[in-house]
């Protein structure tokens, strides 16, 4: 993905526009100083891109991705749209004049408990598709949140990285909405790993620096459960499934999409290719 004129292209075509009436002129010098990830707390990607359309809403954003990486621009990145609301970074007060938001089509907190996750308004959610974790601003509180799919995460990996790259963006400048409006807001919560979308986003196997003598590096699946495919990307065939807390090293770090081995007592079994966002160091 690229940007030209404010707008984000994949390969020769922009991505589909659904302009929004929820904004104010133009970003505080014209182009944006950080980059917010949110989460919608709804269904459809479609259900939001309709809500955010309506004047009624006073509300947008400049991305929204849907579960299946299906992306929408709603307005161009060096306009001023109403995603942060208040908020305050950096020294920084008010991140709607300074920043751009994508919204990620996720429901975000659940209630219940395994086997009987619900979303806000009800609807079932599967325990595949859900975690069971404390948000960093409620150490100790666990509740259930929606898990992020695996293209959407690509497409906001691809998007971000494109951001990055136009307006000279580093990763300390990706935050959530849950940093700049801190008890306010809780996303995009503990299912988004953060520091390892920042990574992605540079290219990075990690956000922290190698210490230390190099040895065979460990890591463990943070997910629920996640697809082992016989290639890298979600167009390939799942041919096996790791549960949370299982432990894998590296074969292959290309990108985002690696090439990993299972350990089992200690000994290398069945290889695929995993999204890497879903991994955390050992």
């Amino acid at each position: 993905m690229k940007i030209r004129n404010d707008r984000l292209y994949e390969g020769a075509a922009a991505v589909p526009m659904r302009d929004t009436p929820n904004k104010s002129g133009a970003l505080s010098g014209g182009k944006p100083k950080f980059l917010v990830i949110h989460y919608t707390a709804g269904g459809s990607a479609s259900g939001s891109l309709n809500h955010m359309a309506n004047a009624a809403a006073r509300a947008s954003a400049h991305l929204v991705i849907g579960r299946d990486g299906a992306v929408t621009q709603m307005g161009r990145f060096n306009e001023k749209l109403w995603h942060a609301g208040r908020s305050s970074w950096k020294g920084i007060d008010g991140l709607n004049a300074h920043s751009v938001g994508i919204e990620l089509a996720n429901w975000g907190k659940l209630n219940g408990s395994p086997g009987n996750w619900k979303t806000w308004v009800g609807r079932s959610v599967a325990d595949d598709d859900a975690i069971a974790a404390a948000h960093k601003h409620e150490p100790g509180v666990i509740r259930g949140w929606e898990v992020y799919p695996e293209a959407q995460v690509d497409a906001c990996i691809a998007a971000s990285r494109a951001i990055c790259e136009a307006y000279g963006l580093g990763p300390a400048e990706i935050v959530g909405h849950d940093d700049i409006s801190p008890g306010r807001k809780s996303d995009p919560g503990p299912a988004w790993d953060m520091a390892r979308f920042r990574a992605a986003v540079f290219g990075r196997a990690s956000d922290a620096p190698a210490e230390g003598p190099a040895e065979e590096p460990r890591w463990t699946v943070s997910a629920s459960s996640l697809n082992m495919r016989d290639g890298p990307g979600i167009a390939n065939q799942v041919v096996g499934k790791l549960p949370r807390g299982a432990e894998v090293v590296p074969i292959e770090q290309p990108g985002t999409w690696w090439l990993v081995s299972r350990l089992v007592e200690g000994e290398e079994d069945a290889a695929g290719w995993v999204h890497s966002h879903y991994l955390q160091p050992a």
